[in-house]
């Protein structure tokens, strides 16, 4: 008995001993771990030096990690199925349907508190706006915003008559009519940096949604958009590509070759995001480029055009660090810092805090961008939707189109297999959600 005391009490001292240890352990701070979804050479080398300040200011420390684009969807999955997340990362919205589903970021509603009026209205009114009414809290904080434009060979417009002016805008007809009098093989000169590959159906959603009024569901989650005048609006639109305004390879075109066609000399125009004019101003003289604004609707009149961001900030619900998680978000969208990431990334700035800085003013590069926001026809189309559709977007969509443009389906096959499945899902989430309803196109007027 008293061999076994002597055990019991030497047994003790070693857990005393050990339990300050693990409670010291616990109180200190384990360094923050943040990965970037798009990691380049600019993008790795902002973060790294804005985290060294980050740390001079709070003596935080942070880890930074990344993952390339086309791989960070799976490996995110991944990394949430297996509760490994980094304490921040930078997300996608179309992300987000599976992610909160998962419950893998979490809510930032009580993070923000009264802070909402230092945010632009794009992020107030746009984005967090479609959060809650999607997925019910807000999740993100944006990296900086985005809107879409028509990038412009300025040159050869000039040469071929096109008298295009930023300040008027153009019709959808209008913006075909360029390609096509853009389009010049003999040259070497094609109309448009057409996409074929992941992500080539974004842009044709919106353009399919331009006749809708900014829709894409009716309120019981039917879809809009499988009728005659979607199908002739499908066929308008990869006409670009069948009727050679694009190389033959455009079909396998993604974001890369689409700018790096343009900057290159090999296409007229590009519709993509303002973060592209970063890469405009690296590589062109200011005579060869310019900005148009989206096309308006050839039906209504009106600019619909994606307002989001390229990329946003959410905390990890597996976080152990969520108010030190929380601090770094902060200090990487402080206006100072957003700017100057804006700046490098070519984005406009999220907080209205940031002065009336001549590089988005009206005649910086960035005015056609600013202009569709302070533009009372733009409206803001809806989503693909608030379920999961990674999946759709890693394959699917791109993959039908691309059936009908290699002449194995036929356009109306194409289209329909894409928009039902999106109806299917659709009507699987308002029944299985009471009370939800299907996303409003919205406005910041």
């Amino acid at each position: 008995m008293r061999k076994k005391g002597l055990l019991l009490v030497v047994a003790l001292l070693a857990i005393m001993t050990i339990l300050p240890a693990a409670g010291s352990q616990e109180k200190s701070t384990k360094p923050l771990r943040f990965i970037d979804v798009s990691p380049s050479p600019t993008r790795q080398e902002y973060f790294t030096t804005t985290f060294a300040k980050f740390k001079q200011e709070t003596g935080l420390d942070v880890v930074y990690e990344s993952v390339p684009w086309d791989d960070a969807a799976n490996k995110l999955t991944v990394l949430g199925a297996s509760n490994q997340l980094p304490d921040v990362m930078t997300t996608w919205a179309g992300w987000l349907g599976q992610f909160t589903e998962a419950g893998w970021v979490e809510p930032l509603n009580s993070y923000i508190g009264n802070s909402a009026d230092e945010y632009a209205k794009t992020v107030t009114q746009l984005v967090w706006k479609a959060e809650k009414e999607l997925y019910g809290n807000i999740y993100t904080i944006p990296d900086g915003m985005m809107v879409k434009g028509v990038f412009v060979r300025k040159d050869w417009a000039k040469e071929v008559g096109l008298n295009l002016d930023p300040t008027k805008g153009w019709t959808y007809a209008e913006y075909f009519d360029a390609v096509y009098k853009l389009t010049d093989p003999s040259k070497n000169r094609y109309g448009t940096s057409f996409r074929g590959s992941r992500g080539a159906f974004d842009p044709l959603f919106v353009y399919l949604e331009s006749f809708n009024g900014g829709s894409a569901y009716a309120a019981d989650g039917s879809t809009l958009m499988a009728d005659q005048e979607a199908i002739d609006a499908y066929k308008k639109w990869n006409g670009l590509y069948l009727d050679g305004t694009a190389p033959k390879d455009a079909i396998n075109w993604g974001f890369v070759e689409m700018v790096g066609n343009f900057t290159g000399g090999l296409t007229g125009t590009l519709i993509n995001d303002s973060e592209v004019a970063a890469t405009c101003l690296e590589n062109m003289k200011p005579e060869q480029w310019m900005v148009m604004p989206m096309p308006k609707s050839d039906k209504d009149g009106k600019i619909y055009n994606t307002v989001n961001s390229p990329y946003a900030y959410s905390i990890a619900s597996s976080s152990k660090n969520k108010a030190n998680a929380w601090k770094l978000i902060e200090f990487l969208t402080r206006p100072d810092n957003n700017i100057e990431y804006c700046k490098l990334t070519g984005l406009i700035p999220i907080k209205t805090a940031v002065g009336n800085d001549p590089f988005y003013g009206p005649n910086g590069p960035y005015a056609a961008f600013v202009q569709q926001l302070n533009d009372p026809a733009m409206v803001v189309p809806v989503a693909f939707g608030p379920f999961n559709f990674t999946d759709m977007h890693q394959g699917m969509m791109h993959e039908e189109m691309q059936k009908y443009l290699l002449g194995k389906q036929s356009a109306k096959v194409s289209l329909a297999n894409v928009v039902y499945e999106l109806e299917k899902r659709m009507k699987a989430y308002l029944a299985e959600n009471p009370g939800s309803a299907v996303e409003q196109p919205k406005g910041l007027f």
